[in-house]
């Protein structure tokens, strides 16, 4: 018997300690979701704020803008390895567009967002599912909403092995913000 209990007690153990993110019914269909071991999905975050900015010159001289409306993109490689997601945090130091930097881009990174890494963290449960309920407040896009305007959109680009396409959030939600990234 009591060699029959510790078999068990082999097999069945692991299973109950082992991290595994589990998804409610409703979040299984994301993309982080399905994501298998040792893949990884980009997402890119595209949004408007207001701030001001301090430049300064070749000659070491400051300049403060006033407050006006700038384009923050951000960058989140989230990658799976067994049952742990690791996200890679970057941004782009590049702000000077209008509205948008993502209308009509084909959905490719190019050197000039300039991405810096930020932060490298591995995600808990609560946040990778936190990604995944993101990823069902978004929408595909239709040709107007591309249009640069005064709302502009809050936008997000998911790539990875089978995906590649833009979205719009709805709401103003913010995965730096969620994920508690600097």
């Amino acid at each position: 018997m009591k060699y029959i209990l510790s078999i068990l007690t082999f097999i069945v153990c692991p299973a109950l300690f082992s991290q595994t993110a589990t998804f409610p019914e409703h979040l299984k269909k994301t993309n982080i979701a399905k994501l298998q071991s040792g893949d990884s999905l980009t997402y890119y975050q595209c949004h408007v704020d207001s701030a001001s900015q301090e430049i300064t010159t070749s000659n070491g001289r400051k300049i403060n803008t006033k407050k006006k409306r700038i384009t923050l993109t951000e960058k989140f490689v989230i990658h799976k390895k067994d049952s742990i997601y690791i996200c890679k945090y970057s941004n782009s130091s590049i702000t000077n567009y209008p509205n948008k930097k993502f209308p009509y881009l084909t959905l490719t990174e190019v050197k000039n967002w300039e991405f810096e890494v930020k932060q490298i963290k591995q995600l808990s449960l609560q946040e990778t599912q936190m990604i995944a309920a993101l990823e069902t407040k978004t929408h595909s896009i239709i040709h107007f909403e591309l249009n640069i305007n005064k709302t502009c959109p809050n936008e997000l680009i998911i790539i990875g092995k089978n995906i590649n396409e833009q979205f719009i959030i709805e709401g103003n939600y913010l995965l730096s913000k969620s994920l508690g990234c600097l």
